[in-house]
């Protein structure tokens, strides 16, 4: 799973610099040719994704809360993303044959397709359990570590522990169980 998470980082560098060139790219190229059918191609790329400005710093802006410790702000940044990226692409398949920038900004949308879906193959090994987590990243785990420290500060009884650590991982407290007696008939 260390391979895919490494991977999953460096799509997502790509692609945020891919798609960032795309835009830089665009004004080297009408800087250095005057004139020419090149130019009037990058030109109207440029002016297309100039006309959805906005979508590069929304893009921008997402792919930085992607990393954010704030599950929240990591499903706004996905979503940010992704719809930003999803412009780009459909600017780009406008421009693909004449323009050198919509190619450039392909590959961002490619990387960004690889990011996701290392995203998706680690969500799957962590549901499947193939790949085990160590115990530290374990949630389950953690709480129970921060139950059984309540504990110790005297604040809960052992018994609370107990049940709290089952209802935690999901079992069937023995404590709580009770046994039915058994009444003898006369």
């Amino acid at each position: 799973m260390k391979i895919f998470k490494i991977l999953k980082k460096v799509f997502q560098a790509a692609a945020a610099i891919l798609f960032m060139l795309s835009i830089v790219l665009c004004g080297v190229i009408r800087e250095e040719v005057k004139g020419g059918a090149t130019e009037l191609a990058e030109t109207a790329f440029l002016s297309t994704v100039m006309t959805f400005g906005a979508i590069y710093l929304f893009a921008m802006v997402g792919i930085f809360l992607v990393s954010a410790a704030n599950e929240t702000a990591q499903k706004v940044g996905h979503g940010m993303t992704i719809s930003s990226f999803a412009i780009g692409l459909l600017i780009a398949l406008l421009n693909i044959e004449e323009s050198t920038a919509a190619i450039v900004m392909l590959l961002a949308v490619i990387m960004l397709a690889l990011y996701y879906l290392c995203v998706f193959i680690i969500y799957i090994m962590k549901k499947s359990g193939s790949d085990a987590e160590s115990p530290n990243e374990d949630i389950r785990i953690i709480r129970i570590r921060e139950w059984k420290q309540i504990m110790d500060e005297g604040i809960i009884t052992k018994e609370e522990f107990e049940s709290k650590r089952c209802q935690i991982l999901g079992i069937k407290n023995p404590a709580k169980a009770e046994i039915p007696e058994k009444t003898e008939r006369v």
